[in-house]
């Protein structure tokens, strides 16, 4: 009612490009455009128990999905990362904050 389901896709998808921007500032790159509220990003294999140990949640996707022109060295790992209506930007800083400290 209201538009409010659209002011709360208009949330996720700003989370999610302040996400994308904060990766790339931490120097993960952002493999495709973020475009809704998914962003596909390269992480270095060895963050990943210390993201999981501070309670991030995110999906490993194969190295195969990644194709075409994006080659993805052996010791990185291609995530998916979705926001959501929910996120918070301190969410969004903390996570970065981590990835920043590789």
């Amino acid at each position: 009612e209201g538009g409010y389901w659209l002011a709360l896709a208009r949330h996720a998808n700003d989370m999610a490009d302040l996400l994308a921007d904060g990766l790339r500032g931490a120097g993960a790159p952002i493999v495709w455009p973020v475009e809704a509220n998914i962003v596909f990003a390269l992480l270095p294999n060895a963050l990943d128990a210390r993201l999981r140990a501070a309670g991030a949640t995110y999906y490993v996707r194969s190295n195969a999905l990644a194709g075409g022109d994006v080659s993805i060295a052996p010791d990185r790992m291609l995530v998916r990362l979705v926001t959501s209506f929910a996120t918070q930007r301190p969410e969004i800083e903390q996570f970065v904050a981590l990835v920043k400290r590789g």
